[in-house]
């Protein structure tokens, strides 16, 4: 190759919290927040760019914001540590800023030269500042209430762990463009050029070490920076050449990117540095708005729904709401309220209401968790089981050990009585209530319901019949026996149960059926060979049903 790598481009970790991780990145360490999106490959969660005023390359740290993902294991095959630039008299600054914000840090130490701080993020992330000299102003920060003089002035140099360091090196320094600097111990430091901050890369060979699990706390991959597309598409080539499986080139929005696994099994990405962050929002307005790519913005208020909310360290301000598809705010700077969304916390219970985002869709999906479930819990499989319909998820308003429940039980699987048909009421009610003030249609109800949900849903079926449309009920039990049972001629409902379910027995499933089936049900029945917990089948098993039985009512 003619050319080389121009040094790191950007690093990208997964997180668990968004709103620990916006204080921690934005709030403590002072980072620009220049860009809150979303992952384009999974557009319900959060991703966040932060780096200098104009998130530059080779100050970018991003995240993906995966709330359900298991807690990582730092390793080889991994970077390991992400290392940040400091004016070297600001090392001092940083240890009482640790202090002041009770962040653990462990003692400096001198690494090839350079006094090094180390700590960690909210999620085990290793990070380092190192102190550096002759760093420019120009790539600070400086409205983070953080002085200047002291600001972080990018990414220094990344760790990649190998079980061996043979291969990457070769990689590095005879495709990439890498040269070999020097060596201490069992870290081998290479460079871009002359070197400095953002092209330096340490290479950290640990045979005895564990083989890391990416996940929550641990870096998904480290982006290299290229040019322009002609270069890029150079590069790619000749990674190909290599034999080595290159993705296509994809577009992410603010640079164009390909991907490759380096021989130790690290994420490499080759990024360009155009068009850049400023391509969609102004420069002053960087990182304020949830920014979505263009095909992606007909789901925008569904997406904006489903993402929880979020404030600035600094301002106190909502960076994710917006009122049109260009990304107007819709907050209210004045009352620090969203302005034109009703509070999911109104109409009696904490709930999520999504829209549908495809207006043939006439269906609202009423998502109901199980115990120690919330809000959330279903939306993954109400987007499952009948794509891009409305949802409605409300939480249990009944506390058990902490955990929240749709009505109080006695003992396991022994239900008071009284708080059930209760709850069942109030539960109808909500439902119409939302029905009238998210202007979804009331006869198009479908339940989405397991286990505790299921059977607060059998019984709205029972108590409350014309709230539901039709049912899915996975793992319910009887809620109740009415003296006189309602007409549920032509609600077609499917229920799935385990064979092995040490909650539900086969006879009470059965019973179950029975009941519904003499009330006039249409009912389709499901056994799963496990025990009480979900399994995909279950969930596959309610698609197709739920697809078969739209395709009956289509037809008459």
């Amino acid at each position: 190759m003619s050319q080389e790598i121009l040094g790191i481009h950007h690093v990208t970790a997964i997180a668990s919290d968004p709103q620990k991780n916006l204080n921690f990145y934005s709030g403590f360490l002072g980072l620009r927040l220049v860009k809150v999106t979303v992952n384009f490959d999974d557009p319900e969660t959060y991703h966040f760019y932060y780096g200098d005023e104009l998130g530059r390359p080779g100050t970018i740290m991003t995240f993906f914001v995966w709330s359900d993902a298991p807690k990582g294991r730092q390793g080889t095959g991994q970077v390991t540590i992400v290392s940040f630039a400091i004016p070297q008299a600001s090392l001092g600054y940083w240890i009482e800023r640790c202090i002041k914000y009770g962040i653990r840090y462990e003692s400096p130490e001198e690494r090839f030269g350079e006094s090094v701080l180390s700590f960690k993020d909210p999620d085990g992330l290793i990070l380092e500042l190192v102190a550096t000299p002759d760093l420019p102003d120009s790539s600070a920060w400086s409205t983070s209430g953080i002085p200047v003089e002291h600001a972080i002035r990018g990414i220094h140099t990344v760790m990649l762990c190998e079980d061996g360091y043979e291969l990457t090196a070769k990689l590095l320094t005879e495709t990439m463009g890498w040269s070999f600097q020097q060596q201490e111990g069992n870290i081998f430091r290479y460079q871009i050029g002359t070197g400095g901050t953002g092209k330096i890369v340490d290479v950290r060979c640990a045979p005895d070490f564990w083989k890391g699990a990416v996940a929550v706390g641990t870096v998904h991959h480290v982006a290299w920076r290229t040019r322009n597309d002609e270069e890029q598409e150079a590069w790619r080539s000749a990674i190909a050449n290599l034999g080595f499986n290159v993705t296509p080139v994809l577009d992410r929005q603010y640079f164009h990117s390909v991907y490759f696994q380096e021989p130790g099994g690290i994420i490499f990405e080759l990024a360009t540095e155009a068009p850049g962050f400023t391509v969609d929002e102004a420069p002053a307005e960087l990182g304020t708005r949830l920014m979505l790519p263009p095909w992606l913005e007909k789901k925008r208020q569904r997406i904006e729904a489903i993402l929880p909310s979020l404030y600035l360290p600094q301002t106190g301000t909502s960076p994710i709401r917006s009122s049109d598809a260009k990304g107007g705010m819709l907050f209210d700077r004045a009352t620090q309220k969203r302005s034109d969304h009703r509070p999911q916390t109104q109409l009696g219970f904490i709930h999520r209401f999504i829209p549908a985002s495809e207006p043939n869709i006439p269906y609202t999906l009423l998502l109901l968790h199980g115990t120690g479930g919330d809000e959330t819990d279903l939306l993954w499989m109400g987007e499952e089981v009948i794509p891009d319909a409305a949802m409605l998820s409300p939480r249990g308003k009944v506390i058990e050990n902490g955990m929240p429940r749709f009505f109080r039980r006695l003992a396991e699987g022994v239900f008071d009585p009284e708080d059930l048909k209760f709850r069942t009421h109030e539960l109808a009610d909500f439902v119409a209530t939302a029905a009238e003030s998210y202007g979804f249609e009331p006869d198009r109800v479908i339940a989405v319901s397991y286990s505790n949900g299921a059977n607060i849903a059998a019984s709205l079926l029972l108590l409350r019949p014309y709230t539901l449309s039709a049912a899915v009920l996975l793992r319910p039990m009887v809620p109740l026996a009415p003296p006189q049972l309602p007409s549920l001629a032509g609600i077609p409902i499917f229920i799935a149960a385990g064979r092995n379910d040490s909650l539900v027995s086969p006879e009470e499933t059965e019973r179950l059926v029975k009941i519904l089936q003499t009330a006039g049900a249409d009912v389709t029945l499901s056994w799963h060979p496990g025990g009480h917990a979900l399994s995909g089948e279950d969930v596959q098993a309610a698609k197709e049903w739920l697809a078969l039985k739209r395709l009956e009512r289509s037809r008459k």
